[in-house]
């Protein structure tokens, strides 16, 4: 027998050998794949385990501080500062109050103005509502009326 005949005949006695086994690996990936794709379930929950020993107290604390260690004093330019004191220890919280009025006086042309700023312009009273440093008037986004400028009145006669 040549040697190729022979290795003809091996290699058709390993693939039928190995037909059943590949059917069944055929099968068992089609089978993984639909448990793949199954939503998973959560199985029932789990003891809970012994509580552990006691552990040692932490250090004291230090002691907190109150309303009576409690100042506020206006900052200026929109900030409240909180100042708690407690011996020489002091802590001081500023609070920017966004928004809140504040008279800018008559309006600077290329000045930049926040939200709350107001100013008079064109014989009116102007509410800045959103930064800018564009002038008040008609098609300002940045500003909003607030007090109309009145009709001039009649001279008098003394």
């Amino acid at each position: 027998m040549s040697p190729e005949a022979l290795a003809e005949i091996v290699v058709t006695t390993i693939k039928a050998a190995l037909a059943p086994v590949r059917a069944d690996l055929a099968r068992l990936e089609g089978t993984l794949a639909a448990l793949e794709a199954r939503p998973l379930l959560p199985g029932p929950p789990g003891r809970d385990g012994r509580d552990g020993a006691p552990g040692t107290d932490g250090a004291a604390g230090a002691d907190g501080l109150g309303f009576d260690q409690l100042s506020a004093t206006y900052a200026g330019d929109r900030t409240l500062a909180l100042t708690f004191t407690n011996g020489t220890a002091a802590k001081t919280i500023p609070i920017v109050l966004t928004g809140l009025p504040v008279w800018q006086g008559t309006y600077v042309a290329n000045a930049t103005y926040e939200p709350g700023d107001l100013v008079n312009w064109g014989g009116s009273t102007w509410i800045c509502k959103a930064c800018t440093p564009g002038k008040p008037g008609e098609g300002a986004t940045g500003w909003q009326l607030m007090v109309k400028r009145g009709r001039d009145g009649r001279d008098g006669k003394a």
